[in-house]
């Protein structure tokens, strides 16, 4: 049984010094728009979290009910990788038929995590370090919600930054990498914090 410490230790750690875009470098193949407009990011962010909040479930039970009782560890990546886009086939195909306005709104950006790397880097990471399946939900919630303030905070700065004052050759990607760049360092200086 997990303490409230270790669990928050877990959280903070997701949240900020293994952040899945901004340290791990997982998630960054996300829908553009989602890099340029705040809304797009926070619709984005929504849904890559769900989808790895369930991709995390379904692989921690499935690897703890058939691929380390039978020995299979090594089809891991295998089988985690049909996981994940047959999870965002699936939720896309449930939500056409159940909610179909809020399908229309999200089916871009599930469409794009179906191949988004951090959905299935956590799926990998809660269970390389056989955690139990609260403190993995855990991790897939507040990695999801890290996710989601990286790319909102990414899209906000976007909209700030005057390309007008900004020397011609850092306009567009230089100065966007630069910008990454700044995030990921101020969010290192959590790196090895740890409660408990």
């Amino acid at each position: 049984m997990n303490t409230i410490w270790e669990l928050a230790g877990v959280a903070l750690a997701a949240l900020l010094s293994e952040n899945m875009v901004l340290v791990n470098c997982l998630g960054v193949g996300t829908y553009t728009k989602a890099f340029q407009q705040p809304r797009e990011a926070l619709r984005t962010g929504v849904s890559l979290t769900a989808v790895m909040v369930l991709g995390v479930l379904c692989a921690w039970l499935l690897d703890f009910l058939l691929l380390s009782r039978f020995g299979w560890e090594s089809f891991r990546l295998l089988l985690f990788a049909l996981l994940i886009p047959g999870l965002v086939a699936g939720l896309r195909r449930f939500l056409r038929a159940c909610v179909p306005e809020l399908s229309r709104r999200l089916d871009a950006n599930l469409s794009s995590i179906s191949t988004n790397c951090a959905a299935l880097g956590s799926a990998l990471l809660v269970v390389q370090r056989s955690y139990s399946l609260g403190t993995a939900l855990v991790f897939a919630l507040f990695a999801g919600t890290g996710v989601t303030l990286a790319l909102a905070s990414f899209a906000s700065l976007q909209a700030e930054v005057d390309l007008e004052r900004c020397p011609r050759p850092f306009r567009g990607i230089p100065i966007q990498l630069i910008t990454a760049g700044l995030m990921a360092m101020g969010l290192m200086g959590f790196y090895g914090l740890y409660l408990g």
